[in-house]
């Protein structure tokens, strides 16, 4: 029979070690062939611009992270409250990432100076983020430990009469249940989504005439809300216990 819940938050934090960047293009045309074609030219130039950014950056892609998509549809607008047939909208979307975060300020910088490209704010993530809800889980299970035998040691009980009945944990990346879910300190996944507007091309492709505007990346911060219900012990696991941790059973150990 369950005789107390404890529960707690456990945080842990590691320094960003992934960025993503996304930018897309758009064209307008009176037919969707026109709409295409124009669009091609831009995505020949941007593609162009990104092989010379690596270059001269002596930069690498993540393997499999490049992401990109095309999309064509109608364009209308209300005129005189009358829905108006305009042409064809043609879109590029186009992602990747990279694991050295020294670069991320330069990267940005050339991504915001090319013509017609629009640019999203840097996202950064991790890796591989299972190893810090490791470390975040093994600080709410401290708390929690330590929050059990206070309680135990304020109402003049034993600790060690108890033992775990049932547990139950979420972690800032899921959740599974509502009952023990705390508030989220910070995405793993951070950066802002506002888009960049387009600025006019540098004579070298991509410099924005400037050092870069240095961007911070910061902490990764997960957090893992632990749950756990504490029951009495039975009268066989106690003797068990008692025996295991006697003078005697450790004595016998050594022989």
């Amino acid at each position: 029979m369950q005789a107390t819940t404890v529960a707690a938050q456990g945080t842990a934090e590691a320094p960003y070690n992934l960025a993503a960047f996304s930018v897309s293009l758009h064209s307008t045309g009176s037919s969707v062939p026109l709409a295409k074609s124009k669009l091609k030219k831009q995505v020949d130039d941007l593609v162009s611009a990104i092989d010379t950014m690596k270059k001269d950056l002596d930069l690498e892609f993540v393997k499999n992270s490049i992401r990109s998509a095309s999309n064509v549809q109608e364009k209308h607008e209300w005129v005189k409250n009358e829905n108006v047939f305009k042409g064809y909208d043609a879109t590029y979307s186009y992602s990747f990432q990279v694991d050295d975060l020294t670069k991320v300020s330069k990267i940005y910088d050339i991504l915001t100076s090319l013509q017609e490209v629009r640019v999203s704010s840097p996202n950064y993530g991790l890796k591989n983020i299972d190893k810090l809800n490791k470390k975040a889980l093994k600080n709410a299970f401290d708390k929690v430990t330590e929050r059990f035998e206070t309680e135990c040691r304020v109402l003049g009980l034993n600790p060690t009469d108890f033992e775990i009945g049932t547990w139950e944990a979420t972690y800032s990346d899921s959740r599974r249940s509502d009952r023990v879910a705390g508030n989220v300190r910070r995405s793993v996944m951070g950066g802002a989504v506002a888009m960049a507007a387009a600025a006019p091309m540098d004579e070298s492709i991509g410099s924005s005439g400037s050092e870069p505007l240095e961007l911070v990346t910061g902490l990764a911060s997960v957090t893992a809300n632990l749950e756990v219900g504490y029951a009495r012990r039975t009268t066989q696991t106690l003797k068990a216990t008692v025996v295991k941790d006697s003078p005697l059973s450790k004595e016998n150990a050594h022989v």
